[in-house]
């Protein structure tokens, strides 16, 4: 509906010339397209957000089948607005989510491993936050399609992760790679072939927190014996 009504708005208010307005045409247009996209994918969002699991749904069965219901319908959604869109989906992700709906994207929008297309993108944001959610993107479509264009882009993350370990402070470390050991075993599990380079950066990281722990800067015991203990 907005899309119509914006593209009615512009034939009904042809440009006119007037100091310090748009000059042509084809600006109108864009700014017509970015506020389209800007207002899908605030939708897209919301039904995102509806996909979260709360403590009542943990508590309740009933409430659980009814989220898995509506999860089923929004990813049915979400898969043809990617498919027409896959501007949106780039745009989505770009945005960001909770990490905790990936499993249900990935798993429910079949369309999903258009995602391999724009990660590298997404990994080269200066965001740690984003070059997290990117990496746990990746373990995830890497499960879910064992392919070699996904063990491309997840060697390209472990790489990535390498170059980052050896310049990142302690404190940006710690942020980075706490919340990624997860996701680099879920690649170790997809890829075999990649474990000897995901356990040379995990060496290196734990040579690293030796020689800081030498110096009195080291990882909180509780974080380290935590969800990455395992690794």
């Amino acid at each position: 509906a907005s899309r119509s009504q914006l593209s009615r708005h512009l034939l009904d208010k042809p440009l006119l010339e007037k100091s310090g307005q748009l000059t042509s045409d084809s600006e109108r247009e864009e700014l017509k397209n970015a506020l389209i996209a800007a207002q899908e994918s605030a939708a897209l969002q919301i039904l995102l957000e509806a996909c979260l699991e709360t403590t009542d749904d943990q508590s309740k069965p009933e409430l659980m089948w009814s989220l898995r219901e509506v999860r089923n319908i929004i990813c049915s959604f979400l898969h043809q607005v990617f498919i027409s869109e896959p501007s949106l989906a780039k745009l989505v992700h770009f945005q960001g989510y909770p990490r905790e709906l990936l499993p249900v994207t990935v798993q429910g929008i079949p369309s999903m491993h258009i995602c391999l297309d724009f990660i590298p993108e997404l990994l080269s944001q200066a965001s740690l936050e984003k070059q997290i959610f990117a990496v746990d993107l990746v373990s995830h479509l890497s499960i879910q399609y064992a392919l070699p264009k996904a063990m491309s882009i997840a060697r390209l993350c472990v790489n990535t992760l390498s170059t980052l370990l050896s310049v990142l402070p302690s404190d940006l470390r710690l942020e980075l790679f706490q919340p990624v050991l997860k996701s680099l075993v879920r690649i170790c599990i997809a890829f075999p072939s990649l474990l000897e380079d995901i356990t040379s950066l995990l060496l290196q990281l734990g040579r690293i927190c030796e020689s800081q722990s030498s110096l009195g800067h080291c990882w909180n015991d509780t974080n380290i014996l935590g969800e990455g203990a395992y690794v």
